[in-house]
């Protein structure tokens, strides 16, 4: 009788694999391993069988009958295995709720306020992972989203959090001799910094919507370093290696201090509103609704960019 210590998992999923693509390479690429990985693994399961289980065809390979004759129970094998760990990825979910919003927002206001909502979780581990675009919330197991975007599906529903001020800021000594920082030719001879519109919020401003509401359109705008991460992209400019268009509420914290200071101030600044969003129906639903009034009301009246103070 062959038990669980004797199935040679390793060959038979690049079995499966082979298979199913019709080539070493690809059953290679998908497996993440190398070729001669596969082909290897495929002359040990035959040798451990007694059989032999593929031939070459041309540029490929085909299964023998033998192979052909037992693959539709390691396809259901491996399709039982898939699901049992969907069903223990579900049970952890059950156990937690989980917020999305991006890496910067979530260290500055986020955590630190974990602590007021934490009657509305109920015991529920709080787990925070990276901005997700809004339709898939409900497909990655996301219980609430914090998010530039409006919730347009008709299962989400959404509450508006504040309204950031989008602001251009750099090092201080970057605008040494320039004579008006604050007229929006400041920013002529600087070089620009881009954060990337990554994780379906791609409806945070750019360089490009600033120069047009300045009415201005010099060329080179969409040139520079781009960053995933304003935290980082904040680093790059305090470092003096360009001036940075983001969020005030984000750049609070080097702001205050002089690391940054904000440029061009002539021009009226962008401002973007970010919502919290959670799925109407589903066992956490109420739960998120609750937490999401209980991150509203921390919020505030009145906020305009700034960081709140943590009480």
């Amino acid at each position: 009788m062959t038990t669980l210590r004797d199935l040679p998992l390793s060959a038979l999923r690049a079995l499966a694999a082979a298979a199913r693509t019709g080539s070493l390479t690809r059953a290679a690429e998908e497996l993440g391993v190398t070729p001669g990985a596969v082909g290897h693994q495929l002359r040990q399961l035959e040798d451990r069988l007694g059989v032999k289980l593929v031939r070459r065809a041309g540029n490929g390979i085909v299964l023998t009958r033998a192979a052909e004759s037992a693959l539709p129970d390691i396809d259901r094998g491996f399709d039982a295995l898939a699901s049992g760990m969907r069903r223990l990825s579900f049970e952890r979910q059950a156990e937690t709720f989980t917020i999305c919003a991006d890496p910067s927002f979530a260290s500055l206001w986020l955590a630190p306020r974990l602590d007021k909502v934490r009657p509305a979780l109920a015991g529920l581990d709080v787990r925070i992972v990276a901005s997700i675009a809004l339709d898939a919330m409900l497909e990655e197991g996301v219980d609430l989203a914090i998010s530039y975007r409006k919730a347009s599906a008709q299962d989400l529903a959404s509450v508006d959090l504040f309204t950031e001020r989008v602001i251009p800021a750099c090092a201080p000594a970057l605008i040494q001799g320039i004579a008006r920082p604050d007229a929006a030719d400041a920013l002529d001879k600087l070089p620009l910094l881009h954060i990337d519109p990554t994780m379906g919020d791609d409806v945070y401003p750019a360089w490009r919507h600033w120069f047009a509401a300045a009415g201005r359109q010099p060329k080179g705008i969409d040139q520079g370093p781009r960053f995933g991460l304003t935290i980082v992209a904040a680093q790059a400019a305090i470092a003096g290696m360009g001036a940075l268009l983001a969020s005030e509420l984000v750049l609070r914290r080097h702001l205050e201090p002089g690391d940054l200071v904000e440029i061009a101030r002539d021009v009226p600044a962008l401002t973007i509103r970010r919502r919290l969003v959670w799925p109407l129906h589903g066992p956490k639903a109420r739960r998120a609704a609750a937490v999401a009034t209980g991150l509203a009301a921390t919020a505030g009246l009145g906020i305009d960019g700034a960081l709140p103070a943590v009480k």
